[in-house]
């Protein structure tokens, strides 16, 4: 039986306790049983960027470990997503802040859960919300770790965030042989949060693969119910088709055929984390199989790449996890289909006729032969997507 939330624990509330080390945290969990108390992925998000740009990067890591613990990790989905939208129409977007807190607050909604917060003053204007000052916070608190807006200015720098796929790498490669003074930098935080980037300006574009259930299209359902309530309209750029699956050791010794054989007690699953679009689209085929999350052995062992789960199946750490094609290619594992999804380029519209964005696009809309083969070569690859525009949101 599924434990119903009903404490949902707010980033500036997670800063409070991690910082201060108080006891207070004892006094949240008290009374409580295991599964009452959660937090968002997008909150998780937030506090392991701070540790990792941390001056104790490992430590910090470690010590934010033990604190989610005892925590329920809850994904952004789309009923949050829709009541993300009824309070934005309500309460507006705001700053960077207050965009993160309307997110929190969807969820919380969403899940009938009490929000527990250090900083009330967020959630003024969002009616239905249930607000709770946490345990030992005082009249100043921690506020949110400032986000580090990109320079609009910098024409040398790409910024692309969002999800992980190996083309993304011979991309910026790419351009940069044809560019030599600019620079492609990626971070891979998921499809979400890479959608959550570009609301907080922290990038150019965004890498996304997220799979809409109401339509059975890519990308454009999520990002409508995500960015266009904010104000920030995108031009989603197709780049790739691509395979996901189960990757397996070499001659497949588990017998692995399908997704149902992760609730079998000798099978060992390695998951990507929160807000992937790899993890959404996990959860999404549990659901429909019947299966719940724990019943499948190592769900909550988390990677951030492709490549970090087919090395794990590689060491034989885990039975099997779910990846693209490409990334048991270049670990030589097999590979089970499950899925064909399109992996698309969001960019804010503001941005689309941009001189650094320029040579980029001019490159994905030619797509040129060269390239092309280049990235069919990884495996599991379908460049007939590239530079068509899916959508105008």
């Amino acid at each position: 039986m599924t434990m119903q939330v009903r404490l949902f624990l707010d980033t500036s509330y997670c800063l409070f306790l991690i910082r201060t080390r108080m006891r207070a945290a004892q006094a949240v969990f008290d009374g409580y049983q295991p599964g009452e108390v959660a937090i968002s992925s997008l909150t998780v998000a937030t506090l392991t960027t701070a540790a990792q740009r941390s001056r104790e990067p490992i430590r910090n890591q470690r010590a934010l470990e033990q604190f989610l613990l005892p925590l329920v990790v809850v994904d952004f989905d789309l009923e949050a997503a829709r009541w993300l939208g009824r309070i934005s129409d309500a309460a507006g977007l705001g700053g960077t802040q207050a965009a993160h807190a309307r997110l929190l607050a969807a969820q919380a909604l969403r899940l009938n859960a009490t929000l527990v917060t250090a900083q009330p003053e967020l959630y003024t204007g969002i009616n239905g919300v249930s607000v709770l000052v946490g345990p030992g916070v005082e009249a100043q608190v921690p506020s949110l770790p400032p986000v580090p807006s990109i320079r609009r200015d910098d024409l040398r720098t790409i910024h692309l965030t969002g999800s992980h796929d190996l083309s993304l790498t011979l991309l910026g490669d790419w351009l940069h042989a044809e560019n030599p003074s600019l620079r492609f930098a990626i971070d891979h935080v998921g499809s979400l949060l890479g959608l959550m980037a570009l609301l907080q300006r922290e990038a150019h574009l965004a890498g996304s693969h997220l799979f809409d259930a109401e339509t059975g299209d890519f990308n454009v359902g999520p990002v409508r119910r995500l960015l266009t309530p904010q104000g920030l309209h995108v031009v989603i750029l197709g780049f790739v088709a691509r395979i996901q699956g189960i990757l397996v050791a070499p001659g497949n010794p588990k017998r692995i055929s399908g997704l149902t054989d992760l609730q079998r007690d000798d099978v060992t699953f390695v998951n990507r984390q929160s807000g992937a679009g790899t993890r959404l689209l996990l959860d999404y085929h549990l659901r429909r199989l019947g299966i719940a999350p724990t019943q499948v052995r190592g769900y909550t062992r988390e990677e951030s790449t492709h490549l970090a789960v087919a090395t794990v199946v590689a060491q034989g750490a885990a039975d099997c996890g779910l990846g693209i094609q490409a990334a048991a290619r270049a670990l030589n594992l097999d590979f089970i289909p499950v899925i064909e999804e399109r992996f698309d380029l969001v960019i804010p519209a503001e941005l689309v006729e941009s001189a650094l964005l320029a040579p980029l696009l001019a490159l994905l809309r030619r797509r040129d032969p060269a390239f092309c083969a280049r990235v069919t070569a990884l495996g599991g690859y379908d460049t007939q997507p590239m530079g068509r525009v899916m959508a105008e949101v």
